[in-house]
């Protein structure tokens, strides 16, 4: 018979997932004050008290009264995102909505952890005047997960059920960043020499993108080398000036050589002209030989799960190793 579940399934629309976490949030506080308190404090960074404190001849300004029963204010205003990408005009309306609380947090939840060029976004509306007072903090439901399962002592059975019940939700509905884990195998022709050499992988900007952490090269019904990314441009070169828009992973100037290199060996070793609409996948690669056994070719590109095909795993060095003489088909 089927487990009845705390949390509904069958619906990942923002207004359910929002509806479930708050759920917990609530059970949570229902069960014990002082562990809706510890879980906040964890998700936010900051010292969220709920509940009354109660102090005995505490000195006011003017005089010591004989006891003290003090509710502290706070507001945490929560902005989830599961599909869509985050909308930093909204998250500086929610700014607006806030009061006079003592303490006042604009938490943002997403599937995945932000993006460095996120990151700075978010950073500057922090900055901003409207924001001025208002502590934003980024987290994912992962972190959510993470938190309550640390919450708990072994005897509290009934929240803990409810608790893992979340955890099962949020990996049903795909709440968890998957990318780290996605290896895309891409076929590479003329320029797998050139890919191998300078250790990045590059396609034209208008191809379909999903997030991903590892690229596999591909070449004559073998995985001949798997590249762990680090940054992903788009990039356009006039000669001279390398522009650079980062899409992924760290902005960082220290792949401009390779990317230049790659560039200039294109036109000459493969008759490629790469200097303009064209994203670069940059990173450290390691070589393995996995090898293809079903027939024919591969005529597009292909994702794999590499802990559902290996099992867990280290760095690229260890997914290489691991993969190095398998087959896949």
């Amino acid at each position: 018979m089927s487990r009845i579940h705390y949390f509904q399934r069958y619906s990942s629309v923002e207004n359910t997932v929002t509806n479930n976490t708050l759920q917990l949030f609530g059970r949570i506080y229902e069960h014990s004050a002082s562990a809706a308190s510890r879980l906040l404090s964890e998700l936010t960074g900051e010292a969220v008290f709920i509940g009354i404190e109660i102090t005995q001849q505490d000195r006011a300004s003017e005089s010591i009264p004989d006891g003290n029963i003090i509710q502290r204010s706070f507001k945490i205003s929560v902005e989830a995102k599961v599909d869509a990408g985050v909308d930093f005009d909204q998250l500086q309306r929610h700014a607006s909505s806030f009061g006079n609380e003592a303490l006042r947090i604009l938490l943002l939840l997403t599937k995945a952890s932000l993006t460095d060029a996120e990151q700075k976004k978010l950073k500057k509306l922090q900055e901003d005047d409207s924001c001025r007072g208002i502590i934003i903090r980024s987290i994912t439901f992962e972190d959510i997960c993470n938190a309550v399962k640390q919450l708990f002592k072994p005897h509290e059975e009934v929240i803990i059920e409810l608790a893992n019940d979340y955890v099962e939700y949020c990996n049903d509905s795909g709440l968890f960043d998957q990318s780290r884990e996605l290896m895309r195998i891409v076929p590479c022709g003329k320029s797998v020499e050139i890919n191998l050499i300078h250790q990045i992988y590059f396609q034209p900007t208008d191809r379909g993108y999903t997030s991903h952490a590892f690229v596999g090269i591909y070449n004559q019904k073998t995985v001949r080398a798997i590249l762990a990314i680090k940054s992903v441009f788009d990039v356009d070169f006039d000669g001279i000036n390398l522009k650079k828009v980062l899409v992924q992973g760290d902005d960082t100037d220290k792949y401009d050589a390779a990317i230049r290199a790659i560039i200039a060996d294109a036109k000459v070793k493969c008759d490629y002209n790469i200097e303009t609409g064209i994203r670069f996948f940059c990173g450290d690669m390691v070589r393995t030989n996995f090898e293809k056994t079903s027939p024919g070719g591969m005529q597009g590109a292909r994702f794999v799960n590499l802990k559902a095909l290996i099992g867990a795993h280290g760095d690229v060095v260890d997914i290489a190793a691991k993969l190095d003489g398998k087959k896949w088909e």
